[in-house]
């Protein structure tokens, strides 16, 4: 004990000797206490002359991540902008489209045929598919078994043939009268065109024209319900 007192005064007397030994000793205490105040070095962040962000690659400086808002997120939709634009309706088909789209299909449906191995069997394979547009009676009379077009047949299977169809014109027929919401004619002018897909032949284009009398069903869908011949027959 006696040692430790004299080690203090030999110490008391050695800093009062010089008042810049006074100042550091009084300084040691300040600066622990600014240190402690300040954290573990570790935590601080890196320094750029009073930046935050860090420097990359480059010398191109990474800006600080944004703070993360805290606190439950917005459950209500934005706003529009305006008013919503209004869609305007499709444009409906006028009637004299609608029976003109009856008769073109039956023309297009009846008068394409494929002779290719696997595909149609008969040249009346081709007016079977017409059922959509005809009435039951002249689908009764366009499938009823007949040698037309028996001759054509046996040339389009030898040249495993496709036959397309191309209309050329839709119209009323010269003396026929004007469509009504119950009746309307309908001439259909088209070609056919004879595609060979084995031997040597060559493509055929052959015209044809079909004058047809249509008349909407009880569910307003226009059917082919006559096969009109002549212009006496038009003019009834």
């Amino acid at each position: 004990m006696i040692r430790l007192l004299a080690l203090v005064s030999w110490v008391v007397k050695w800093v009062t000797r010089s008042p810049r030994r006074v100042i550091g000793v009084l300084a040691v205490p300040v600066l622990i206490g600014i240190a402690l105040a300040a954290g573990p070095v570790r935590d601080r962040p890196a320094g750029d002359g009073g930046n935050s962000g860090a420097v990359l690659a480059g010398g191109r400086t990474a800006a600080a991540p944004a703070a993360t808002p805290t606190g439950p997120r917005p459950t209500v939709l934005p706003g529009t902008t305006g008013p919503a634009t209004p869609v305007p309706p499709l444009p409906r088909p006028t009637l004299a489209a609608v029976q003109r789209a009856a008769a073109v299909g039956y023309v297009t449906t009846a008068n394409a045929h494929d002779a290719r191995p696997g595909r149609d069997k008969a040249f009346g394979d081709s007016y079977v598919r017409t059922r959509p547009y005809v009435t039951d009676a002249v689908f009764r009379l366009v499938t009823a078994p007949s040698r037309r077009g028996d001759y054509e047949w046996a040339q389009w299977l030898a040249a495993k043939a496709t036959v397309r169809v191309e209309v050329v014109a839709v119209g009323v027929p010269d003396g026929a009268p004007a469509p009504t919401p119950t009746t309307a004619y309908a001439r259909v002018e088209f070609r056919q065109v004879v595609t060979p897909t084995a031997g040597p032949g060559t493509e055929q284009v052959t015209d044809g024209a079909l004058n047809l009398l249509l008349s909407p069903d009880r569910n307003g869908r226009w059917l082919v319900t006559k096969m009109v011949g002549g212009t006496a027959e038009l003019s009834r």
